[in-house]
């Protein structure tokens, strides 16, 4: 059986000391150059050496872990974890964060205590939030008081107050927008899926409180962008062509079913998730309609099922593996004592043009 490696044996790999390569393995590099450094890290990611968690408590140096706490319980009425872009964020926070010599420890924020009690109990040292809403995670940050970064959470107020790293949903809404109205879709409805986030507040709340309800403020500004683009060709886009449907599948479909008239007199569909998209072109198949000949249909986020669909599905993409990665490297600053004077990181996004949208402009050119 191959022994385990020990942290001494990196360091004589390195040709460094032993606390040079411990610095390192908690992000403590301001002394280490960026060459040695690099010769750290890779012997770290090629041997997938595994710091000893319960030493590193005990030294009182750190635990080593990094919380991610996940405010859905369900998404497209699938737990939180199954969905395509939660588990490609997932990968791409903790692959960055094993670079790092880190954990990352997945825990449930649907219960306040005891989110804060398993991240006060390991001794995190820092925590990464995901579906939260912003009056949710000031609860949670007086509890907690470790440095984190929330990723996709829009504020209310006129600036951020807190770290977050997101995507420009106003501008990925507005491109689908302008692509469908040129494309002869003048008339195409936005839908999104109802968002609730819910936490047991405790200190005798009863129940789950839902703390934000409806489309979600992500979904609200890709709206806000379809809206406007719609708009920029004369005509006023209703509030009505913005329609919610619920998390629950059968009460999807069923709503679907009875908007079948409506969404073949649009011509169109924006749909504010991939998943939701692909859907929606089964659910019209299944139903004798052909897409895109009759129906149009858009997904948002370019996700690896979107080529795989037949028609292949026009979207919008998000770089979700950068999204990931950004969050856990500005988590890293953080925590070892570093300023970000940039409290918003608003990545863009751009439309992938595939199949399922029928262009007008060209079968107007080809008669």
């Amino acid at each position: 059986m191959k022994s385990r490696i020990r942290l001494q044996d990196i360091a004589d790999m390195v040709g460094v000391s032993r606390t040079t390569v411990s610095n390192v393995l908690h992000g403590n590099t301001k002394r280490v150059s960026p060459e040695t450094l690099d010769k750290i890290q890779k012997i770290l990611k090629e041997t997938l050496y595994q710091p000893n968690i319960g030493s590193m408590m005990l030294s009182g140096k750190g635990s080593g872990i990094i919380g991610f706490a996940v405010g859905y319980e369900y998404i497209h009425g699938h737990p939180a974890l199954m969905d395509a872009f939660m588990s490609r964020l997932l990968s791409a926070v903790e692959e960055e964060a094993v670079k790092y010599g880190y954990y990352l420890m997945i825990i449930d924020g649907s219960e306040k205590e005891r989110l804060v009690e398993i991240a006060s109990r390991w001794n995190v040292e820092g925590m990464i939030f995901i579906g939260f809403s912003e009056e949710s995670y000031d609860i949670l940050r007086r509890e907690i008081n470790k440095k984190a970064i929330l990723v996709d959470t829009y504020t209310k107020q006129e600036e951020y107050t807190y770290q977050n790293v997101g995507i420009d949903d106003y501008d990925g809404g507005y491109q689908v927008g302008k692509y469908l109205r040129e494309c002869g879709y003048p008339d195409a409805l936005f839908i999104a899926e109802s968002t609730r986030v819910r936490m047991n507040m405790g200190h005798g709340a009863s129940g789950r409180k839902s703390i934000y309800g409806g489309p979600g403020l992500c979904n609200e500004k890709r709206w806000d962008g379809f809206k406007a683009a719609m708009e920029a060709g004369g005509t006023y886009c209703r509030r009505r062509r913005f329609i919610i449907v619920d998390q629950d599948m059968e009460k999807r479909r069923q709503q679907y079913t009875e908007m079948l008239p409506r969404f073949l007199e649009a011509r169109a569909l924006a749909m504010a998730s991939d998943y939701n998209a692909i859907e929606i072109i089964n659910f019209l198949r299944d139903h004798g309609i052909r897409v895109p000949e009759q129906i149009s249909v858009t997904g948002f986020d370019d996700c690896i099922y979107a080529e795989y669909i037949r028609p292949r599905l026009t979207t919008v993409y998000q770089d979700v593996d950068n999204k990931g990665r950004t969050a856990l490297r500005r988590l890293m600053k953080l925590i070892q004592g570093e300023t970000l004077p940039q409290m918003h990181i608003m990545s863009p996004v751009k439309l992938i043009v595939r199949d399922s949208v029928l262009d007008h402009r060209i079968t107007k050119i080809t008669k």
